[in-house]
C-alpha cells in the first residue's frame, strides 16, 4: 500500500515537474518574440548629443526620409566650438549599433574630411575645432577653422503603408566660433 502512495506521489511530481517546464518555456517563448516585435524609437526621433567647451547640446534629427523621397530640411543645431576646443559627439545604441558616417566641413575646403564607422566600432567621436594644413605650392601650414558637423546613418522607419522602409537620418551641428 506505502508502496502505491509513493509511486501516485512521485507521478504527481513528475507531472508537476512538466507543466511547470511547459510553462517556463511558453512564457520565453512569448517574451522573445514581443521583445523583437516591439517598436523602436522612429527615426526622426532619434537624437545625438554634442559636447564642447563644457557646452552640451542634445541634436535632434537635420532631416530624417526614406531613400528617394524629397527631404525637407530641419533646423541645424549651434553649438561654440573653439579653436583650441574637442566637439565630442555621443551616440546613441540607434546609431552606433549600425554603419555610420561623419562628415567634417571646415573653413578651408583643403581640410574637409569624411569617416567612415562599421557598426558597435565606437559610441562617441571626437572632432578638433581648428586643424593645421599644409598649403600645396609652398609647402606652409594654415589653421583651418571647424564650420559643420553632420553625422549621416542609415536607419529602418514606418511608411505611410506601415510597412518597414529604409530610412537616411542627418544631424547637423553648426559649430559657431
Amino acid at each position: 500500500m506505502a508502496e502505491r502512495r509513493n509511486k501516485g506521489r512521485n507521478l504527481r511530481q513528475f507531472v508537476t515537474l512538466i507543466v511547470a517546464v511547459v510553462i517556463v518555456v511558453a512564457v520565453s517563448v512569448l517574451f522573445q518574440r514581443w521583445w523583437n516585435d516591439r517598436p523602436g524609437t522612429p527615426p526622426g526621433e532619434i537624437s545625438v548629443e554634442a559636447s564642447a567647451g563644457g557646452r552640451t547640446v542634445t541634436v535632434p534629427p537635420y532631416s530624417a526620409c526614406e531613400i528617394d523621397v524629397e527631404c525637407p530640411e530641419g533646423e541645424i543645431t549651434d553649438l561654440e566650438v573653439g579653436a583650441e576646443d574637442t566637439l565630442t559627439v555621443t551616440l546613441p545604441r540607434e546609431v552606433y549599433d549600425r554603419d555610420f558616417s561623419l562628415l567634417m566641413i571646415y573653413d578651408n575646403p583643403a581640410a574637409n574630411d569624411q569617416r567612415l564607422y562599421p557598426g558597435n566600432s565606437t559610441r562617441e567621436v571626437e572632432v578638433p575645432g581648428s586643424v593645421e594644413i599644409r598649403a600645396e605650392g609652398d609647402g606652409e601650414e594654415t589653421s583651418a577653422r571647424l564650420l559643420v558637423v553632420e553625422i549621416r546613418s542609415p536607419q529602418i522607419g514606418v511608411d505611410a503603408e506601415g510597412n518597414e522602409s529604409p530610412v537616411r537620418v542627418i544631424w547637423s551641428i553648426n559649430a559657431q566660433p
